[in-house]
């Protein structure tokens, strides 16, 4: 039944020069609101107009009025639900044996020592089931994340979690960068990263640890990557968190951040930083992408992945290359943080995303990596991603990282 509201009062006439008065009582139809969302949403709008990496975003939605976080201090976001499903664990054959310590991987997080164990077992970090959504208009990028699963019949999405077609609730992505044991690409503690190895065999590599093991694909990176925008509040992840290992002459091994917590960075450039419990996000040693390939298209895939992109859907067309600092992206669900806009005579760091990018449209067949490495500098950081390799190349700066995308 429909609700109406009464309102009683009196009413004053003059008809002929004659005053009447006397009651009146009338019904008024309940007025139209605008449709809020059942659902909480934190986000980020970017003016994609203003240069400036911090001014140019600005908080939406339940994030208004946040404080961002800054390097190792949590802002406003300490007990938000969607970072809460973010958790360092040891992973075997795709399952959790026992949940880390936040701040210290060397323990389970009842305080157990590891010791030993740790060898046999992969160190990974949990994502439970975030949505996401990132869209543009005329004048912003925005970018919005949520736990709440009525958000899908709102535009969001939960891509991220999709593996050969299927969606599941979790994945897990490796705390550190790979190494390779007897075969097997691993996420230990205290090894150096894997290198000179071409995507083929790094993807080899992970899948012979069993049934849903990759390298980091495509998919799942655009998550974290929007996670870190909204956590952030700003395009310049080396000034918001650190630097990272991106000013150093020798490439560092895993495992010096596991008693830094979840978030940790500085700014001398030979620190590691660690974001969302991944050490080395960004910085050390270029990481290859399973999932994306660029020809005079983009092509993207959520599993099945090989070197020439077969099978893959075609998310977009990419009639020329973009190459140098990023200065806009692609902006939807599926591109999410693509480089779509790049300025070749414009300094990585100085403005917009601040980190070198690249999607290469030259006839071949190209293949991507991310994050940047470990002299790499201002080109470094959280938008890094370069498509211009083929699938042949094993050079010593680019290695991969274990991920667990789920059983099938």
């Amino acid at each position: 039944m429909e609700n109406k509201t009464k309102i009683s009062g009196t009413i004053e006439i003059e008809i002929a020069g004659i005053k009447y008065s006397g009651a009146v009582e009338l019904t008024e139809a309940p007025r139209a609101t605008a449709n809020k969302p059942q659902y909480k949403a934190w986000g980020v709008r970017i003016d994609r107009e203003n240069s400036d990496p911090e001014e140019a975003v600005e908080y939406i939605g339940e994030a208004a009025g946040y404080m961002p976080a800054d390097g190792t201090e949590p802002g406003s976001w300490a007990d938000n639900p969607v970072f809460a499903k973010i958790k360092p664990c040891l992973l075997c054959n795709g399952k959790v044996v026992d949940y880390l310590d936040p701040n210290d991987y060397g323990r389970t997080a009842d305080g157990e020592p590891i010791g030993k164990m740790r060898a046999y077992f992969d160190t990974m970090v949990e994502f439970g089931k975030i949505f996401y959504r990132i869209r543009k208009d005329e004048h912003y990028t925005y970018v919005e994340i949520t736990d709440d699963a009525r958000s899908l019949t709102d535009g969001f999405t939960d891509y991220a979690f999709s593996y050969k077609g299927k969606v599941r609730d979790k994945f897990y992505i490796g705390a550190y960068k790979g190494h390779i044991v007897d075969g097997k690409l691993r996420s230990i503690s205290g090894v150096l990263p894997e290198s000179r190895k071409t995507i083929g065999t790094f993807r080899t590599a992970a899948q012979a640890n069993g049934n849903g093991y990759e390298i980091t694909p495509f998919n799942k990176l655009t998550l974290l990557q929007a996670l870190y925008v909204v956590r952030y509040k700003s395009l310049d992840s080396r000034a918001a968190l650190g630097k990272g290992y991106t000013e150093a002459d020798s490439y560092a091994p895993t495992g010096n951040t596991d008693k830094d917590g979840l978030y940790f960075g500085n700014q001398d450039g030979e620190r590691q930083v660690k974001c969302h419990g991944i050490e080395d996000l960004w910085g050390n040693i270029f990481e290859w992408v399973d999932g994306f390939v660029t020809t005079d298209k983009i092509k993207i895939a959520d599993g099945n992945f090989n070197d020439n992109g077969d099978g893959y859907e075609i998310a977009a067309d990419l009639p020329n290359t973009v190459c140098g600092a990023i200065t806009d992206i692609h902006g939807d669900n599926k591109l999410g943080f693509v480089p779509k806009e790049a300025d070749d005579d414009l300094c990585a760091g100085e403005a917009y995303y601040c980190n070198y990018g690249s999607t290469w449209s030259d006839g071949t067949i190209n293949l991507p990596c991310f994050g940047g490495y470990r002299s790499g500098g201002a080109g470094a950081g959280a938008f890094c991603f370069v498509c211009s390799y083929s699938a042949s190349c094993a050079g010593a700066g680019i290695g991969a990282r274990l991920c667990f995308c789920g059983n099938e």
